[in-house]
């Protein structure tokens, strides 16, 4: 055989071997290589998961916070509201100190026998039939004596 050929059939050998190599890199890799592709692609779905996760834990996060702002709004107007209401029944308080002065003063007032002049001016028929009622005199201006100790004697 001429060397040419051998030079040929050692090429053709060599390309063969070569294949035979190639072939065999590429049936131990081709599944790694399968198996990178499918993690890869898992990877984005969990990508994508996890980034819708994101923003709907942002959008709850988003309504805690405003449900936190109306909670201290609540919070502020129950204050404010606790406020008004220790003024008024510091008012109150303070009015009823005043009527219960004042009561002792009425009392001590009412206390006293009517003046007859005045019981007079305020006498009625001793009817129950209203066409027979007619109003007593009028009331004459000054005809009530102010109220005193001497009041009470008719002086």
């Amino acid at each position: 055989m001429p060397t040419k050929y051998k030079l040929l059939m050692q090429l053709a050998g060599g390309v063969a071997v070569l294949a035979v190599l190639v072939g065999i890199a590429w049936w131990i890799v081709s599944p790694r290589i399968e198996l990178q592709v499918q993690r890869a692609e898992r990877a984005e779905k969990d990508l994508a998961k996890e980034q819708e996760l994101t923003k709907m834990q942002a959008l709850v996060l988003e309504g805690q916070q405003r449900e936190i702002d109306r909670a201290a709004d609540i919070d502020r107007g129950i204050k404010r509201l606790q406020q008004t209401i220790t003024q008024q029944g510091r008012r109150q308080d303070r009015a009823i100190e005043e009527l219960k002065r004042n009561d002792q003063t009425i009392l001590d007032y009412f206390a006293l026998p009517v003046p007859a002049d005045v019981g007079v001016l305020y006498a009625r028929p001793d009817t129950t039939d209203p066409a027979a009622y007619r109003a007593g005199n009028e009331v004459r201006p000054g005809a009530v004596l102010p109220a005193g100790p001497g009041a009470a004697d008719g002086d």
